[in-house]
């Protein structure tokens, strides 16, 4: 993208194959700190720290004079997460769990923290979806289709089976120095609530299934994690804020990932209890629909415009879709009579804690006039080896400990 790439730190132009949801290989130090029983139960990624520009989209004749006078690279600049694969790196490294998840598609191609879609020009950075500017107002319509269908339903399905049966997912992040206002932001900001339940204490009607209780979105993480990380970040001399300077976007991953933890577990335990649902085909139906957080699945999104917006069925499936009403029902009303599946599982250990650990690009990569120089490698690692640190005191001793008040004994392994 002109002299823009620079030798340093280019933009790799692509054509299919290529890696979409690498796993990024990383010796182990010679002492990991995670325990080995929970090393298998840590997953850690970097969705905005990628590279890759697919040549299909340059060679389109609305995106050449983009390439020509600079500007794309200084979308680029600006979007990509700089320095986060790197804080990642070491954070795998000192925890011993042998490497991490990385999207390698450019953040300026496919944001794959935010709902599908296309942005409108005025999108502010929380509420845009996936195609950002200036993508979103040069591709055309099968351009977008190739965006979403080729790297956002990859990562999709790659990133489900990375996190299926974790106990802890972190999302590793970097952020500007500096707020609009010119007021400089925390070394660190660990970022766990929706945006939209920090203002209005709900989630936006509809957004997902009404039977996912929203007060789940009010932290994706498990509150002693949490505070185990800020403490060991602050008590090192690392500044640290929680949900700033701002939220978690209501289509972040931590976000539309909770009704999916969440669903995978009523499903667990009404199946339990009416084990004659299992594979059955309205059930499955049903539970596809409800797992369909990211809105991708066509048929899910047909089966709810039909149960919450009184569409009309598809052509010939007026009966299966008839069944699958009565399934919704029924779990639904499982849902209702079992008010402790929400008020246990919101604060339980044994839940998927999602975080996204924002750390500032200043700290871990160096830049002259807004250009990338060179990474930091002394602060990312002083930065990850102190977030491991936390995390293995929290896996050792808080949830041991709060396993042991409520007399269960540890789930890992």
């Amino acid at each position: 993208m002109t002299r823009s790439e620079g030798p340093r730190y280019p933009v790799q132009y692509s054509n299919d194959p290529l890696p979409i949801f690498d796993f990024t290989y990383v010796e182990p130090d010679a002492r990991p700190l995670c325990p080995e029983r929970f090393r298998k139960k840590v997953v850690v990624d970097t969705i905005h720290d990628g590279h890759i520009v697919p040549r299909r989209l340059l060679e389109s004749p609305r995106v050449r004079p983009l390439v020509e006078d600079g500007s794309l690279w200084r979308s680029y600049v600006v979007e990509r997460d700089w320095g986060a694969n790197l804080v990642a790196k070491h954070l795998v490294r000192a925890l011993g769990l042998g490497g991490f998840h990385n999207v390698t598609t450019a953040r300026l191609v496919m944001d794959f923290n935010r709902f599908p879609g296309s942005s409108p020009p005025d999108a502010t950075p929380l509420d845009r979806l996936a195609i950002i500017e200036p993508f979103s107002s040069v591709l055309n319509h099968a351009e977008k289709r190739y965006v979403l269908r080729k790297f956002y339903d990859a990562v999709s399905d790659m990133m489900e089976a990375a996190i299926y049966g974790k106990l802890i997912k972190i999302a590793v992040h970097t952020y500007d120095a500096f707020n609009e206002s010119r007021t400089e932001r925390p070394k660190v900001s660990l970022i766990t609530r929706a945006l939209s339940y920090q203002l209005h204490s709900h989630l936006p009607f509809g957004l997902f299934d009404p039977i996912f209780p929203d007060v789940l979105a009010e932290s994706s993480c498990h509150s002693i994690l949490r505070d185990r990380l800020a403490i060991t970040l602050e008590k090192a001399g690392i500044s640290v804020e929680h949900n700033y300077p701002y939220c978690a976007p209501d289509g972040s991953l931590e976000i539309r990932s909770q009704p999916w933890f969440y669903f995978q577990r009523v499903r667990s335990l009404f199946e339990e209890s009416h084990p004659a649902t299992r594979g059955r085909p309205a059930f499955d139906r049903v539970w596809a629909m409800l797992l369909n957080t990211n809105l991708r699945d066509g048929d899910a999104e047909a089966l709810r415009g039909f149960l919450h917006r009184f569409r009309g069925t598809p052509e010939g499936l007026k009966d299966d879709f008839a069944a699958a009403a009565e399934a919704y029902e029924m779990i639904a009303e499982f849902t209702r009579s079992n008010p402790e599946l929400i008020t246990g599982y919101r604060r339980s250990p044994d839940r998927t804690s999602s975080l996204s650990i924002e750390v500032r690009k200043d700290l871990v990569f160096r830049f002259e006039d807004g250009e990338p120089v060179e990474p930091l490698e002394d602060n990312a690692r002083e930065i990850a080896e102190k977030v491991a640190q936390a995390v293995a005191i929290y896996l050792e001793n808080d949830r041991e400990e709060v396993l042991s008040a409520a007399g269960r004994p540890s789930s890992a392994g």
